[in-house]
Parts: structure tokens; C-alpha cells; sequence
């Protein structure tokens, strides 16, 4: 049994800690922040729960798999159905009431020609990048990104309370200062003693500890890492401002428009829930630079809901906004899982290497870590 001890109760952190446990570790999360989830989180205000922009997850991948086993409650979710999405320039991507088009649009999705409009819209809606064709476009083609009734709150609380339940200690509020072999400071002077440490924090955090094991390794692993940011704006409804469309989709600015009640119904029939994103476009992000700012960058995000979304702003009952967050840790490289691991460190996250993307690779790399605590004590 190896003591273990994983930065970050994000979804990385969470899922590696279960996996860890389950290997029979002694394991304890520790939490920067004053709330577990990481980006993966919402808050709920008047049925409404707002999170940090939008969210879709894989059926059967690796978050699914996970948050579905770990309770006898069932999982209700729905797929985003491409004919209820829109990308401006080409229309509803699949209208059922044109069978044609239909037909043509599906064999277009299937080719994936880079230089068609409706192929680089439904790219983008899969993972926040335009020109990265992965599992999760062919999911979306197969009806296979979901959102769950339960909200990403209730996928992250069960993942919280099946730790709970096998004595998993998290500590929330608890900044880690320094580590180094064996060894964890806190910023409050203690310092823990352990087998193995688990980076589950972020890339940016995980970088600035591991500076203290070895700064000159730790240089070259993460600057090849390229980080893109974005602007979300996520409100709750009285009304109905999407015209029965799920998705509203503009590629060349690279914005786009959920509504997580259209998709699940079971999250509320009346008024809707909106999570709106404005993804790269500043001088930090990789790409072409569009935006002097990231005020710029929100306020032409409020622009186009003021365009596709006509009347939002009378009608809102919550709201919830950032300029600037990230939402991609990374573009097409990942850091080795191992990297660190002669120095008794494991790193995990969106940015570690995995064949999956967002939510899933932070779920796959967690539970990678987990099964590789054994190994990294070798």
C-alpha cells in the first residue's frame, strides 16, 4: 500500500483517487479552491445550474463509464441531434423535413472535407477546435455527446460521494506550496509525508511545483504545451430564445450557443438554459489573433446572442459570465503521464497524454495515474 497524495479534486484528481483506492492506496485530495469539480463543476441558482461554459460528454467514454458505475440511480441523458443544430453559412445541419439535403449533409460529415463549412462547424462543437477531427465529431454524427439531467454538479457528486463512502479524505481550502521526493509543503507550514504525489491541477500549478524537483526537466516537458482561452456567458431563461434549436454554431468566429433544456428536457420545460462561447482569437492563443482583449472578445460574444438569441437580455432570471478562462489546456501536444515519475510524481489532466479529449482525458488520465501508482514506486 503506497501513500498517496493527488493535487486537485477536479475530474482528473477525483477519478484517480477512486482508482488509487481501489488498488487498496492510501489516498488524500487535496483542493486549492473552496469547491471540488475543477472547471468540470456547476453551482445551481433557481434551478439553474451555470457552470463554466459549454459542456458535452462522450457516451460510453471514459467520464460516462465512470460517473454511471458508481451509483444504482440511473443516468438520464440526451444527445445534441444535428437537426436542431445550426452553422451560420450552412443552416440546419441535418433538417428532417428535406430529406435531400439530409442525405447529402450526412455523406459531407462522413467525408470530413476540411474546407466545408458544416464539417468545420460540427468540428468545432465537438472540441472547441475547428480543424481537429476526432472521436467526438464522429459522435456527434452518431447522436453521441450527451447532457446528463443530472448536471455536471450531480456527475461530479457522485464521484464525491463514492470516495466518501470508502473513507477517501478530501480537503478543500488547502494550498500546496512545494513539493519534492517523498515530501509535500503547504502553505500553512505543515508538511505531509507520502509515496507518491499526483499532479491533477492544471498544468500551470503542476508546472510551478514540479520546478522544485527538477526545474530544468520541468522546462522542457511543459513549454511545448499551447493553452487556449475562451469567453463564456451562461443564462438562465424565462423564455425561449433558441426557436427549438439546440445549437447555434458560427465557425469563422468561432462562437457558439447551447441549450442545455432543449437537449435534456429533463432539466426543465419551461424557459432555457443558455452556456454561450467565444473560443481563442487573443495574441496568447494559438491560431489567428481577432480580439485585442478579452473584454472585446466578451463583449462580441454578447453581440452575437443579441443576434441568434434575439431578446435574451429581457428575459433573464440568472447569469454568469467570464472573459477569460481555459478551455484547452492544450493543442496537439500532451505531456507524458510518467515525465516525473522517477521522482515519485504522476501527472494528470485534460494536457496528459490520452486518445480522448476534454472531460474524457482528464477521466482517462486519472484512472491511468491511479493503476500507475504501483509502478512509479519501482
Amino acid at each position: 500500500m503506497a501513500r498517496v497524495v493527488v493535487v486537485g479534486a477536479g475530474l482528473a484528481g477525483l477519478a484517480c483517487a477512486l482508482e488509487a483506492t481501489t488498488a487498496g492506496h492510501h489516498v488524500v485530495i487535496m483542493e486549492r479552491s473552496e469547491r471540488i469539480g475543477g472547471r468540470g463543476t456547476t453551482q445551481n441558482f433557481d434551478e439553474f445550474p451555470l457552470g463554466f461554459g459549454p459542456h458535452l460528454f462522450l457516451k460510453k467514454g471514459p467520464f460516462h463509464d465512470l460517473v454511471r458505475k458508481l451509483s444504482r440511480v440511473r443516468l438520464a441523458s440526451s444527445p445534441i441531434q444535428l437537426h436542431r443544430v445550426e452553422v451560420l453559412g450552412h443552416g440546419i445541419v441535418r433538417p428532417i423535413d428535406d430529406v435531400k439535403a439530409s442525405i447529402i449533409a450526412k455523406k459531407i460529415l462522413k467525408d470530413a472535407a476540411p474546407d466545408e463549412r458544416v464539417v468545420r462547424g460540427c468540428q468545432f462543437l465537438s472540441s472547441w477546435n475547428p480543424n481537429h477531427a476526432s472521436e467526438r465529431y464522429a459522435a456527434l454524427q452518431k447522436s453521441k455527446l450527451l447532457v446528463s439531467n443530472e448536471g455536471w454538479s450531480g456527475m461530479v457528486g457522485r464521484m464525491a460521494a463514492a470516495l466518501d463512502e470508502v473513507g477517501v479524505f478530501i480537503e478543500c481550502g488547502l494550498h500546496v506550496k512545494k513539493i519534492e521526493t517523498g515530501k509535500v509543503h503547504l502553505a500553512d507550514g505543515r508538511e505531509i509525508e507520502t509515496d507518491v504525489v499526483v499532479l491533477a491541477c492544471g498544468p500551470a500549478a503542476a508546472r510551478k511545483l514540479i520546478r522544485s524537483v527538477d526545474e530544468e526537466r520541468a522546462k522542457k516537458v511543459f513549454s511545448p504545451l499551447q493553452r487556449t482561452t475562451a469567453s463564456f456567458i451562461e443564462v438562465g431563461l424565462d423564455s425561449k430564445s433558441l426557436a427549438g434549436r439546440q445549437a447555434v454554431v458560427d465557425v469563422d468566429n468561432r462562437f457558439a450557443i447551447l441549450d442545455y433544456r432543449a437537449i435534456q428536457p429533463r432539466l426543465g420545460l419551461e424557459g432555457c438554459h443558455l452556456s454561450a462561447v467565444a473560443v481563442g482569437g487573443l495574441e496568447t492563443d494559438p491560431g489567428e489573433t481577432r480580439f485585442s482583449s478579452e473584454d472585446e472578445r466578451l463583449a462580441a460574444l454578447t453581440d452575437f446572442m443579441d443576434q441568434r438569441a434575439s431578446g435574451w437580455k429581457e428575459h433573464v432570471v440568472q447569469h454568469s459570465e467570464q472573459a477569460k478562462i481555459t478551455i484547452l489546456d492544450s493543442n496537439e501536444y500532451r505531456i507524458p503521464q510518467r515525465a516525473f515519475a522517477n521522482d515519485g510524481v504522476l501527472l494528470a489532466g485534460s494536457w496528459v497524454e490520452s486518445k480522448h479529449l476534454l472531460a474524457d482525458a482528464a477521466v482517462d488520465s486519472g484512472r491511468t495515474a491511479g493503476r500507475s501508482i504501483s509502478s512509479a514506486l519501482r
